[in-house]
This record gives C-alpha cells, structure tokens and sequence, in this order.
C-alpha cells in the first residue's frame, strides 16, 4: 500500500468521440418523467478493472475509439445536448416547469470526452485478488482502491457549465499490464441497466472487431415517451385527475423537498436561481437533516458473500414461515440481513422509525414489461419502514416487510405514479430517499451484467459502482460473472455477491465486530 494512497494518475490524449456515421436527422426530444425526476442524483458511474493480456489481445486506446464511434451509432442521443425548456403555460407534460430535452445529431453536439491515462503503480498494490477478497478479505476496507482517480474531475450536464459532455469515458494503463475502463453518465440519462447495457454494447462491438468478425447488430431502445404512455389517465390535461393524485401519494414513499430550507442545513436550498414560487407545488417534507452528519468520518467496505452462506441467510429468514407468509426471495433475504445489522450497530433508541429506501426499477412494473435494452432511469424508491425495539430486528419479519413493500408497486400503482409525476413542478424537487442514521439508501445492481463486459481481452477481475462516500448507502453486485459455458445467466449468488456498505467510522466498527454479519446467528 503506498502512503499517499493514489495511482499518481497522468493523462496522455483527451478526444471528444462522435458517431461514425452522420446521417442522423437532426432531432429534439423530451425526456420522460421519470428521467426528469432523476436529474439531480448523482452521476451513474463504475469502473471495469482488467488483469493484464497478451500482446495480441491488448487493448489501445485507438481501438477503444474506433470500436466506441462505432457502437455510438446506436447512441447518438448521448452526444447531443441536454437543457431545460421554457415552459409553456398550456403546454403538454413536456412544457411544463423544469422539463429536459435532448437535441442531438447537430454541428454543435459535444460528443463524448475520451480521455487516455497512464499509472506508474501496478494495480495489485491497490486491489487484492478474486481469491483474497472472497476468502481472507471478506470485509474488504474499498477505500485502499482510489477509483475515483480514475474519471476526470469533469462537471457533467444538466448543471450550471455550459457545453458539459452528458458521458465521459477514461482509459487507464497501469504498470503492470492491467487497464481499467471508467464510464459516468448523467443520472437522467442512465441508471444501472443502461449504463451496464452501453458497457456490453461497446465491449461486443470492440471484441467482434478484435476478431474480424462481423460488427454486431446492437438494439437499444432510446424512446423516452414510450414511459410516459404508461401514466393513468390524460397528463396533458391542464389539471390532474385528483382520484389518481391521491392513489399515487398513499405509495410508501418519501417527499423530501430540495427546495425547503431547513436550519442549520449542511448545504444551500436547491431551488433553480428562475424558479417562480407562484407555483402550485405538491405536499412534501423537509428534508431531516439532523439525522444525518455529513461531516462525520465514513468506512466503505466491500462484504463478500458465497452462495453457502447466502443460502443460509435465506434458510434463516425464510424459517418462520407459514401459509399467510409472502414468498421472499434471495436478495429480500439478504437485503432483511444487511439492513437488520446496520440498525442493530447505530444503537438507536427504542421506537425509532428507520427506513431502508430502496431503489426500485420500473421497466418490469409496467404492464407490458420493458426490456433492459430500454434506455434511461426509469427508478424510483420505495421506503420500507421498521420500528426498532429493545430486540434486534427479525430477520424473518424485516423480509417479509419488504415483500409487502415492494409487492405495493403493481403495474397499475405506476400508473399513477407516472400521473402524479407528470403534474409535478420541478420533478426533481422531491427526493424519495435520504441518508444518515435513520436511513439506508440502497440501490442494487444485480442482473445488470456488469461482469459480462469483454473488450476482447478477457472479462474483468472486478468491477467497482463508484457512489459518492455517504452514511448509510448500500450497494449489491453479484460478485463476477454468472454466465456458464453455455453463454446463459445462471442463479444470481453462482458467484457470490459483493455488497458495498458506507457507515459512519464508529458504526462501521460495531457492524464488522458482530459475528452474526456472516450469517452464524
């Protein structure tokens, strides 16, 4: 470990990548309610770790552009410009305050910054091995990894820069032969699935052409109205329908408003510089900001489970069932599991509500499903209480909460989310999450297929979501790739999964000294 923790980082090239081909119309469309309500998250972001090659199967930096111009043919969208639209006072859903546009395959697009870096360290002083952190490193302290060394400090669009790239992409060669390839994009353009589905695209793309073989026929979906049509009722009506308003706010969802200036907050009120408080604005809550201590040290460790020891987590929250139980599934198990240990460590008082506010996605809660090839954000978060006693939380009952929870958000309860959503001003004035003592804010990434993406090269050795470092954000990945030799997605935990946890130091050091985390209760 080296003392100053970094990998000394240098740039070498920095391009903007276009689409090869230029035969685009020129188009401007709007986004869909759901990607409006998500601009204000943090960016989507991860980086693809690799071991080091042959040299017939290195990787350049000049065939990572080429393959990427190519596979931006199915991607233009992402190289355009994204800005708010005026509003129009007898406008449709799209003319309405805050909404955001895409315009895209014009002289001016930005295209995609691609930057190429070199590191003088070799990547295993900072990452342990496959075996080690899934044996003697368990408990994986992630902080050692400075991945985020590995995106330029670049401000993305939608903020107050003119002319920011909507995705960035770095390259980066460390000293021993091994490579990393880092993506972010702008939260309303991308959440974990699309981000995920770009990366295999690309890889697809750049392996076919390692080989020679014919380029790929790659097929995302970029249809943002397609989201939109699934809203209840007419939303370019001029006034919501109010029996649908009222179904969509009794969802278990929180309300937290940007714009409320709360005493003492950590940061200033986010409210846009032309917002026109004349606006009919929708009930909401302050947001608790004493709950959480932004200033207060933060651990990151990176928990490995086998499949053996998720396959007891679940025996153990499934051993109180009956008939008028809910069937819960792996994740709801050891999501309970993590959850229930991270209440228990941040030693609340008796009759404290707490949440876990989960990120839920929607594309298979509309009635027809959409594919995960459709892209965007279309998320959402359910907030799933649990009221702490002088006992810890029951496993069995915390899973069963949040099947009950979950099981709230039919096909039909979107429909008249997509409704309410649709009348908001400022959809991104209400944040459904929160973080600090009281809160877990999770967000998994399971069945994304980050672990499928190939260069050509071979499959990464890991791959790193990057979150801001924050009390209380849980992340879950499986943990490699579960495809077998057939090319099909076996069980989820075939590989074990990897769960990112951010706790308060102190916290974090009772969390990992409980014995009961790896499921020996």
């Amino acid at each position: 470990m080296f003392e100053n923790n970094s990998f000394n980082v240098q740039v070498t090239t920095s391009i903007n990548i276009f689409p090869e081909s230029t035969q685009g119309e020129p188009t401007t469309i709007p986004l869909s309610i759901i990607d409006n309500a998500s601009a204000g998250f943090s960016r989507c972001a991860a980086v693809w770790f690799y071991p080091p090659s042959g040299p017939a199967l290195a990787l350049s930096s000049s065939h990572l552009q080429l393959s990427l111009s190519k596979t931006l043919n199915y991607y233009p969208q992402w190289c355009g410009r994204l800005s708010y639209s005026t509003p129009k006072p007898d406008g449709g859903h799209n003319d309405r305050y805050q909404r955001i546009w895409v315009t895209y395959n014009i002289p001016t697009d930005i295209g995609i910054p691609f930057i190429a870096a070199e590191s003088p360290k070799r990547l295993s002083d900072f990452l342990p091995s496959t075996g080690s952190r899934r044996e003697s490193l368990k408990a994986w302290d992630a902080s050692q990894l400075p991945a985020s060394e590995l995106l330029p400090n670049t401000v993305l669009a939608i903020s107050d820069k003119k002319d920011a790239p909507n995705l960035i992409i770095q390259f980066t060669t460390f000293a021993c032969g091994s490579t990393a390839v880092a993506i972010e994009i702008t939260h309303c353009f991308a959440d974990a699935v699309t981000l995920s589905q770009f990366a295999k695209d690309w890889s697809r793309m750049s392996s076919c052409m390692l080989q020679n073989a014919s380029f790929p026929t790659l097929a995302p979906i970029f249809d943002p109205q397609c989201l939109d049509s699934f809203a209840a009722s007419d939303i370019d009506a001029s006034t919501p329908d109010l029996s649908i308003i009222s179904q969509a706010r009794a969802l278990p969802q929180h309300r937290y408003d940007w714009y409320l200036h709360v005493p003492s907050q950590p940061w200033p009120t986010h409210a846009p510089p032309d917002f026109d408080t004349s606006l009919p604005l929708s009930p909401s809550t302050p947001i608790p900001w004493h709950q959480w201590d932004v200033k207060a040290p933060v651990s990151y460790r990176v928990l490995h489970f086998s499949p053996q020891e998720i396959q007891h987590i679940y025996s153990l929250a499934t051993s109180s069932s009956s008939p008028s139980t809910l069937k819960i599934s792996k994740h709801d198990a050891l999501l309970s599991h993590i959850w229930s240990h991270v209440t228990t460590s941040r030693q609340l008082p008796e009759n404290t509500t707490v949440y876990l506010d989960m990120t839920l996605g929607l594309r298979p809660r509309v009635s027809p499903p959409l594919p995960d090839s459709f892209l965007g954000s279309p998320i959402t978060h359910a907030a799933i209480p649990y009221t702490t006693s002088s006992s810890p939380p029951s496993l069995p009952a915390l899973a069963q909460t949040i099947r009950k929870t979950l099981k709230v958000f039919t096909p039909e309860a979107v429909r008249y989310h997509l409704h309410d959503l649709a009348y908001e001003a400022a959809p991104q004035r209400l944040w459904r999450a929160c973080l600090g003592r009281e809160h877990v804010l999770l967000t998994t990434w399971v069945h994304a297929g980050v672990y499928e993406v190939d260069f050509g090269a071979g499959g990464p050795g890991y791959v790193e979501a990057l979150m801001p470092s924050c009390d209380g954000l849980v992340e879950v990945m499986e943990a490699g790739d579960v495809r077998g030799g057939d090319g099909v997605r076996r069980d989820w935990i075939s590989e074990g999964v990897d769960v990112s946890v951010y706790l308060e130091e102190k916290t974090m050091e009772r969390f990992l000294a409980d014995m009961g985390l790896w499921g020996c209760e």
